[in-house]
């Protein structure tokens, strides 16, 4: 369940042994939102949605804003929000798939943090989508093609980043959320003692 390879020396957080920030990481539907606040309750620490925070900063849907605006203009506050969370400590942060592309700011926030990447292969991501009522309202195309079919070109492009924008890399296909905030939370629990 636990994936350390592929990460690149050097490029680990420089996290202490306990976390000041869990950041998950991972495409649309990988159990960012629901294993956050599952950990946030464990470690006792804040949850943060940036996804939610970012409807309330656009004050709207993120479809309409991108409808209406654009997505750069989306990966704008996006970006801005990550510069913020970078200074918060004792939170667990579930990001957007997109805020990895934020080099710069991905890089800030993984100080002192411990970055988890959500994994899950194409067809489950697929099958979440179409149940997923979030992701009919609120998760617009990001390509201006159906979300089903653009599943694997994103995910192709994006998995280099999260590879090397992560510590440690979790498989959710067949996994509970509860399972895997569990799991999470043991493997803190190991980095303390150490």
């Amino acid at each position: 369940m636990l994936n350390t390879e592929g990460h690149e020396a050097g490029e680990s957080s420089g996290q202490a042994r306990f976390p000041l920030r869990v950041v998950l990481t991972g495409f649309r539907t990988t159990g960012k939102s629901l294993v956050g606040a599952l950990l946030a309750d464990l470690l006792g620490y804040r949850f943060i949605d940036t996804d939610d925070e970012l409807v309330a900063s656009i004050q709207g849907s993120v479809a309409a804003f991108v409808r209406e605006q654009g997505w750069p203009a989306f990966r704008e506050h996006e970006k801005k929000l990550l510069a913020r969370l970078a200074w918060m400590s004792h939170v667990v942060i579930a990001t957007g798939g997109g805020a990895i592309l934020h080099d710069q700011e991905w890089q800030d926030l993984r100080k002192e943090s411990l970055v988890i990447w959500l994994q899950a292969d194409v067809y489950t991501i697929q099958s979440r989508l179409r149940t997923d009522t979030t992701s009919r309202t609120q998760r617009p195309s990001l390509t201006g093609g159906s979300k089903f079919e653009e599943v694997d070109v994103i995910l192709a492009e994006r998995e280099p980043r999260y590879r090397q924008g992560s510590d440690i890399a979790i498989d959710t296909t067949d996994k509970s959320p509860e399972e895997i905030a569990f799991f999470i939370h043991q493997h803190i629990k190991l980095l303390e003692k150490k």
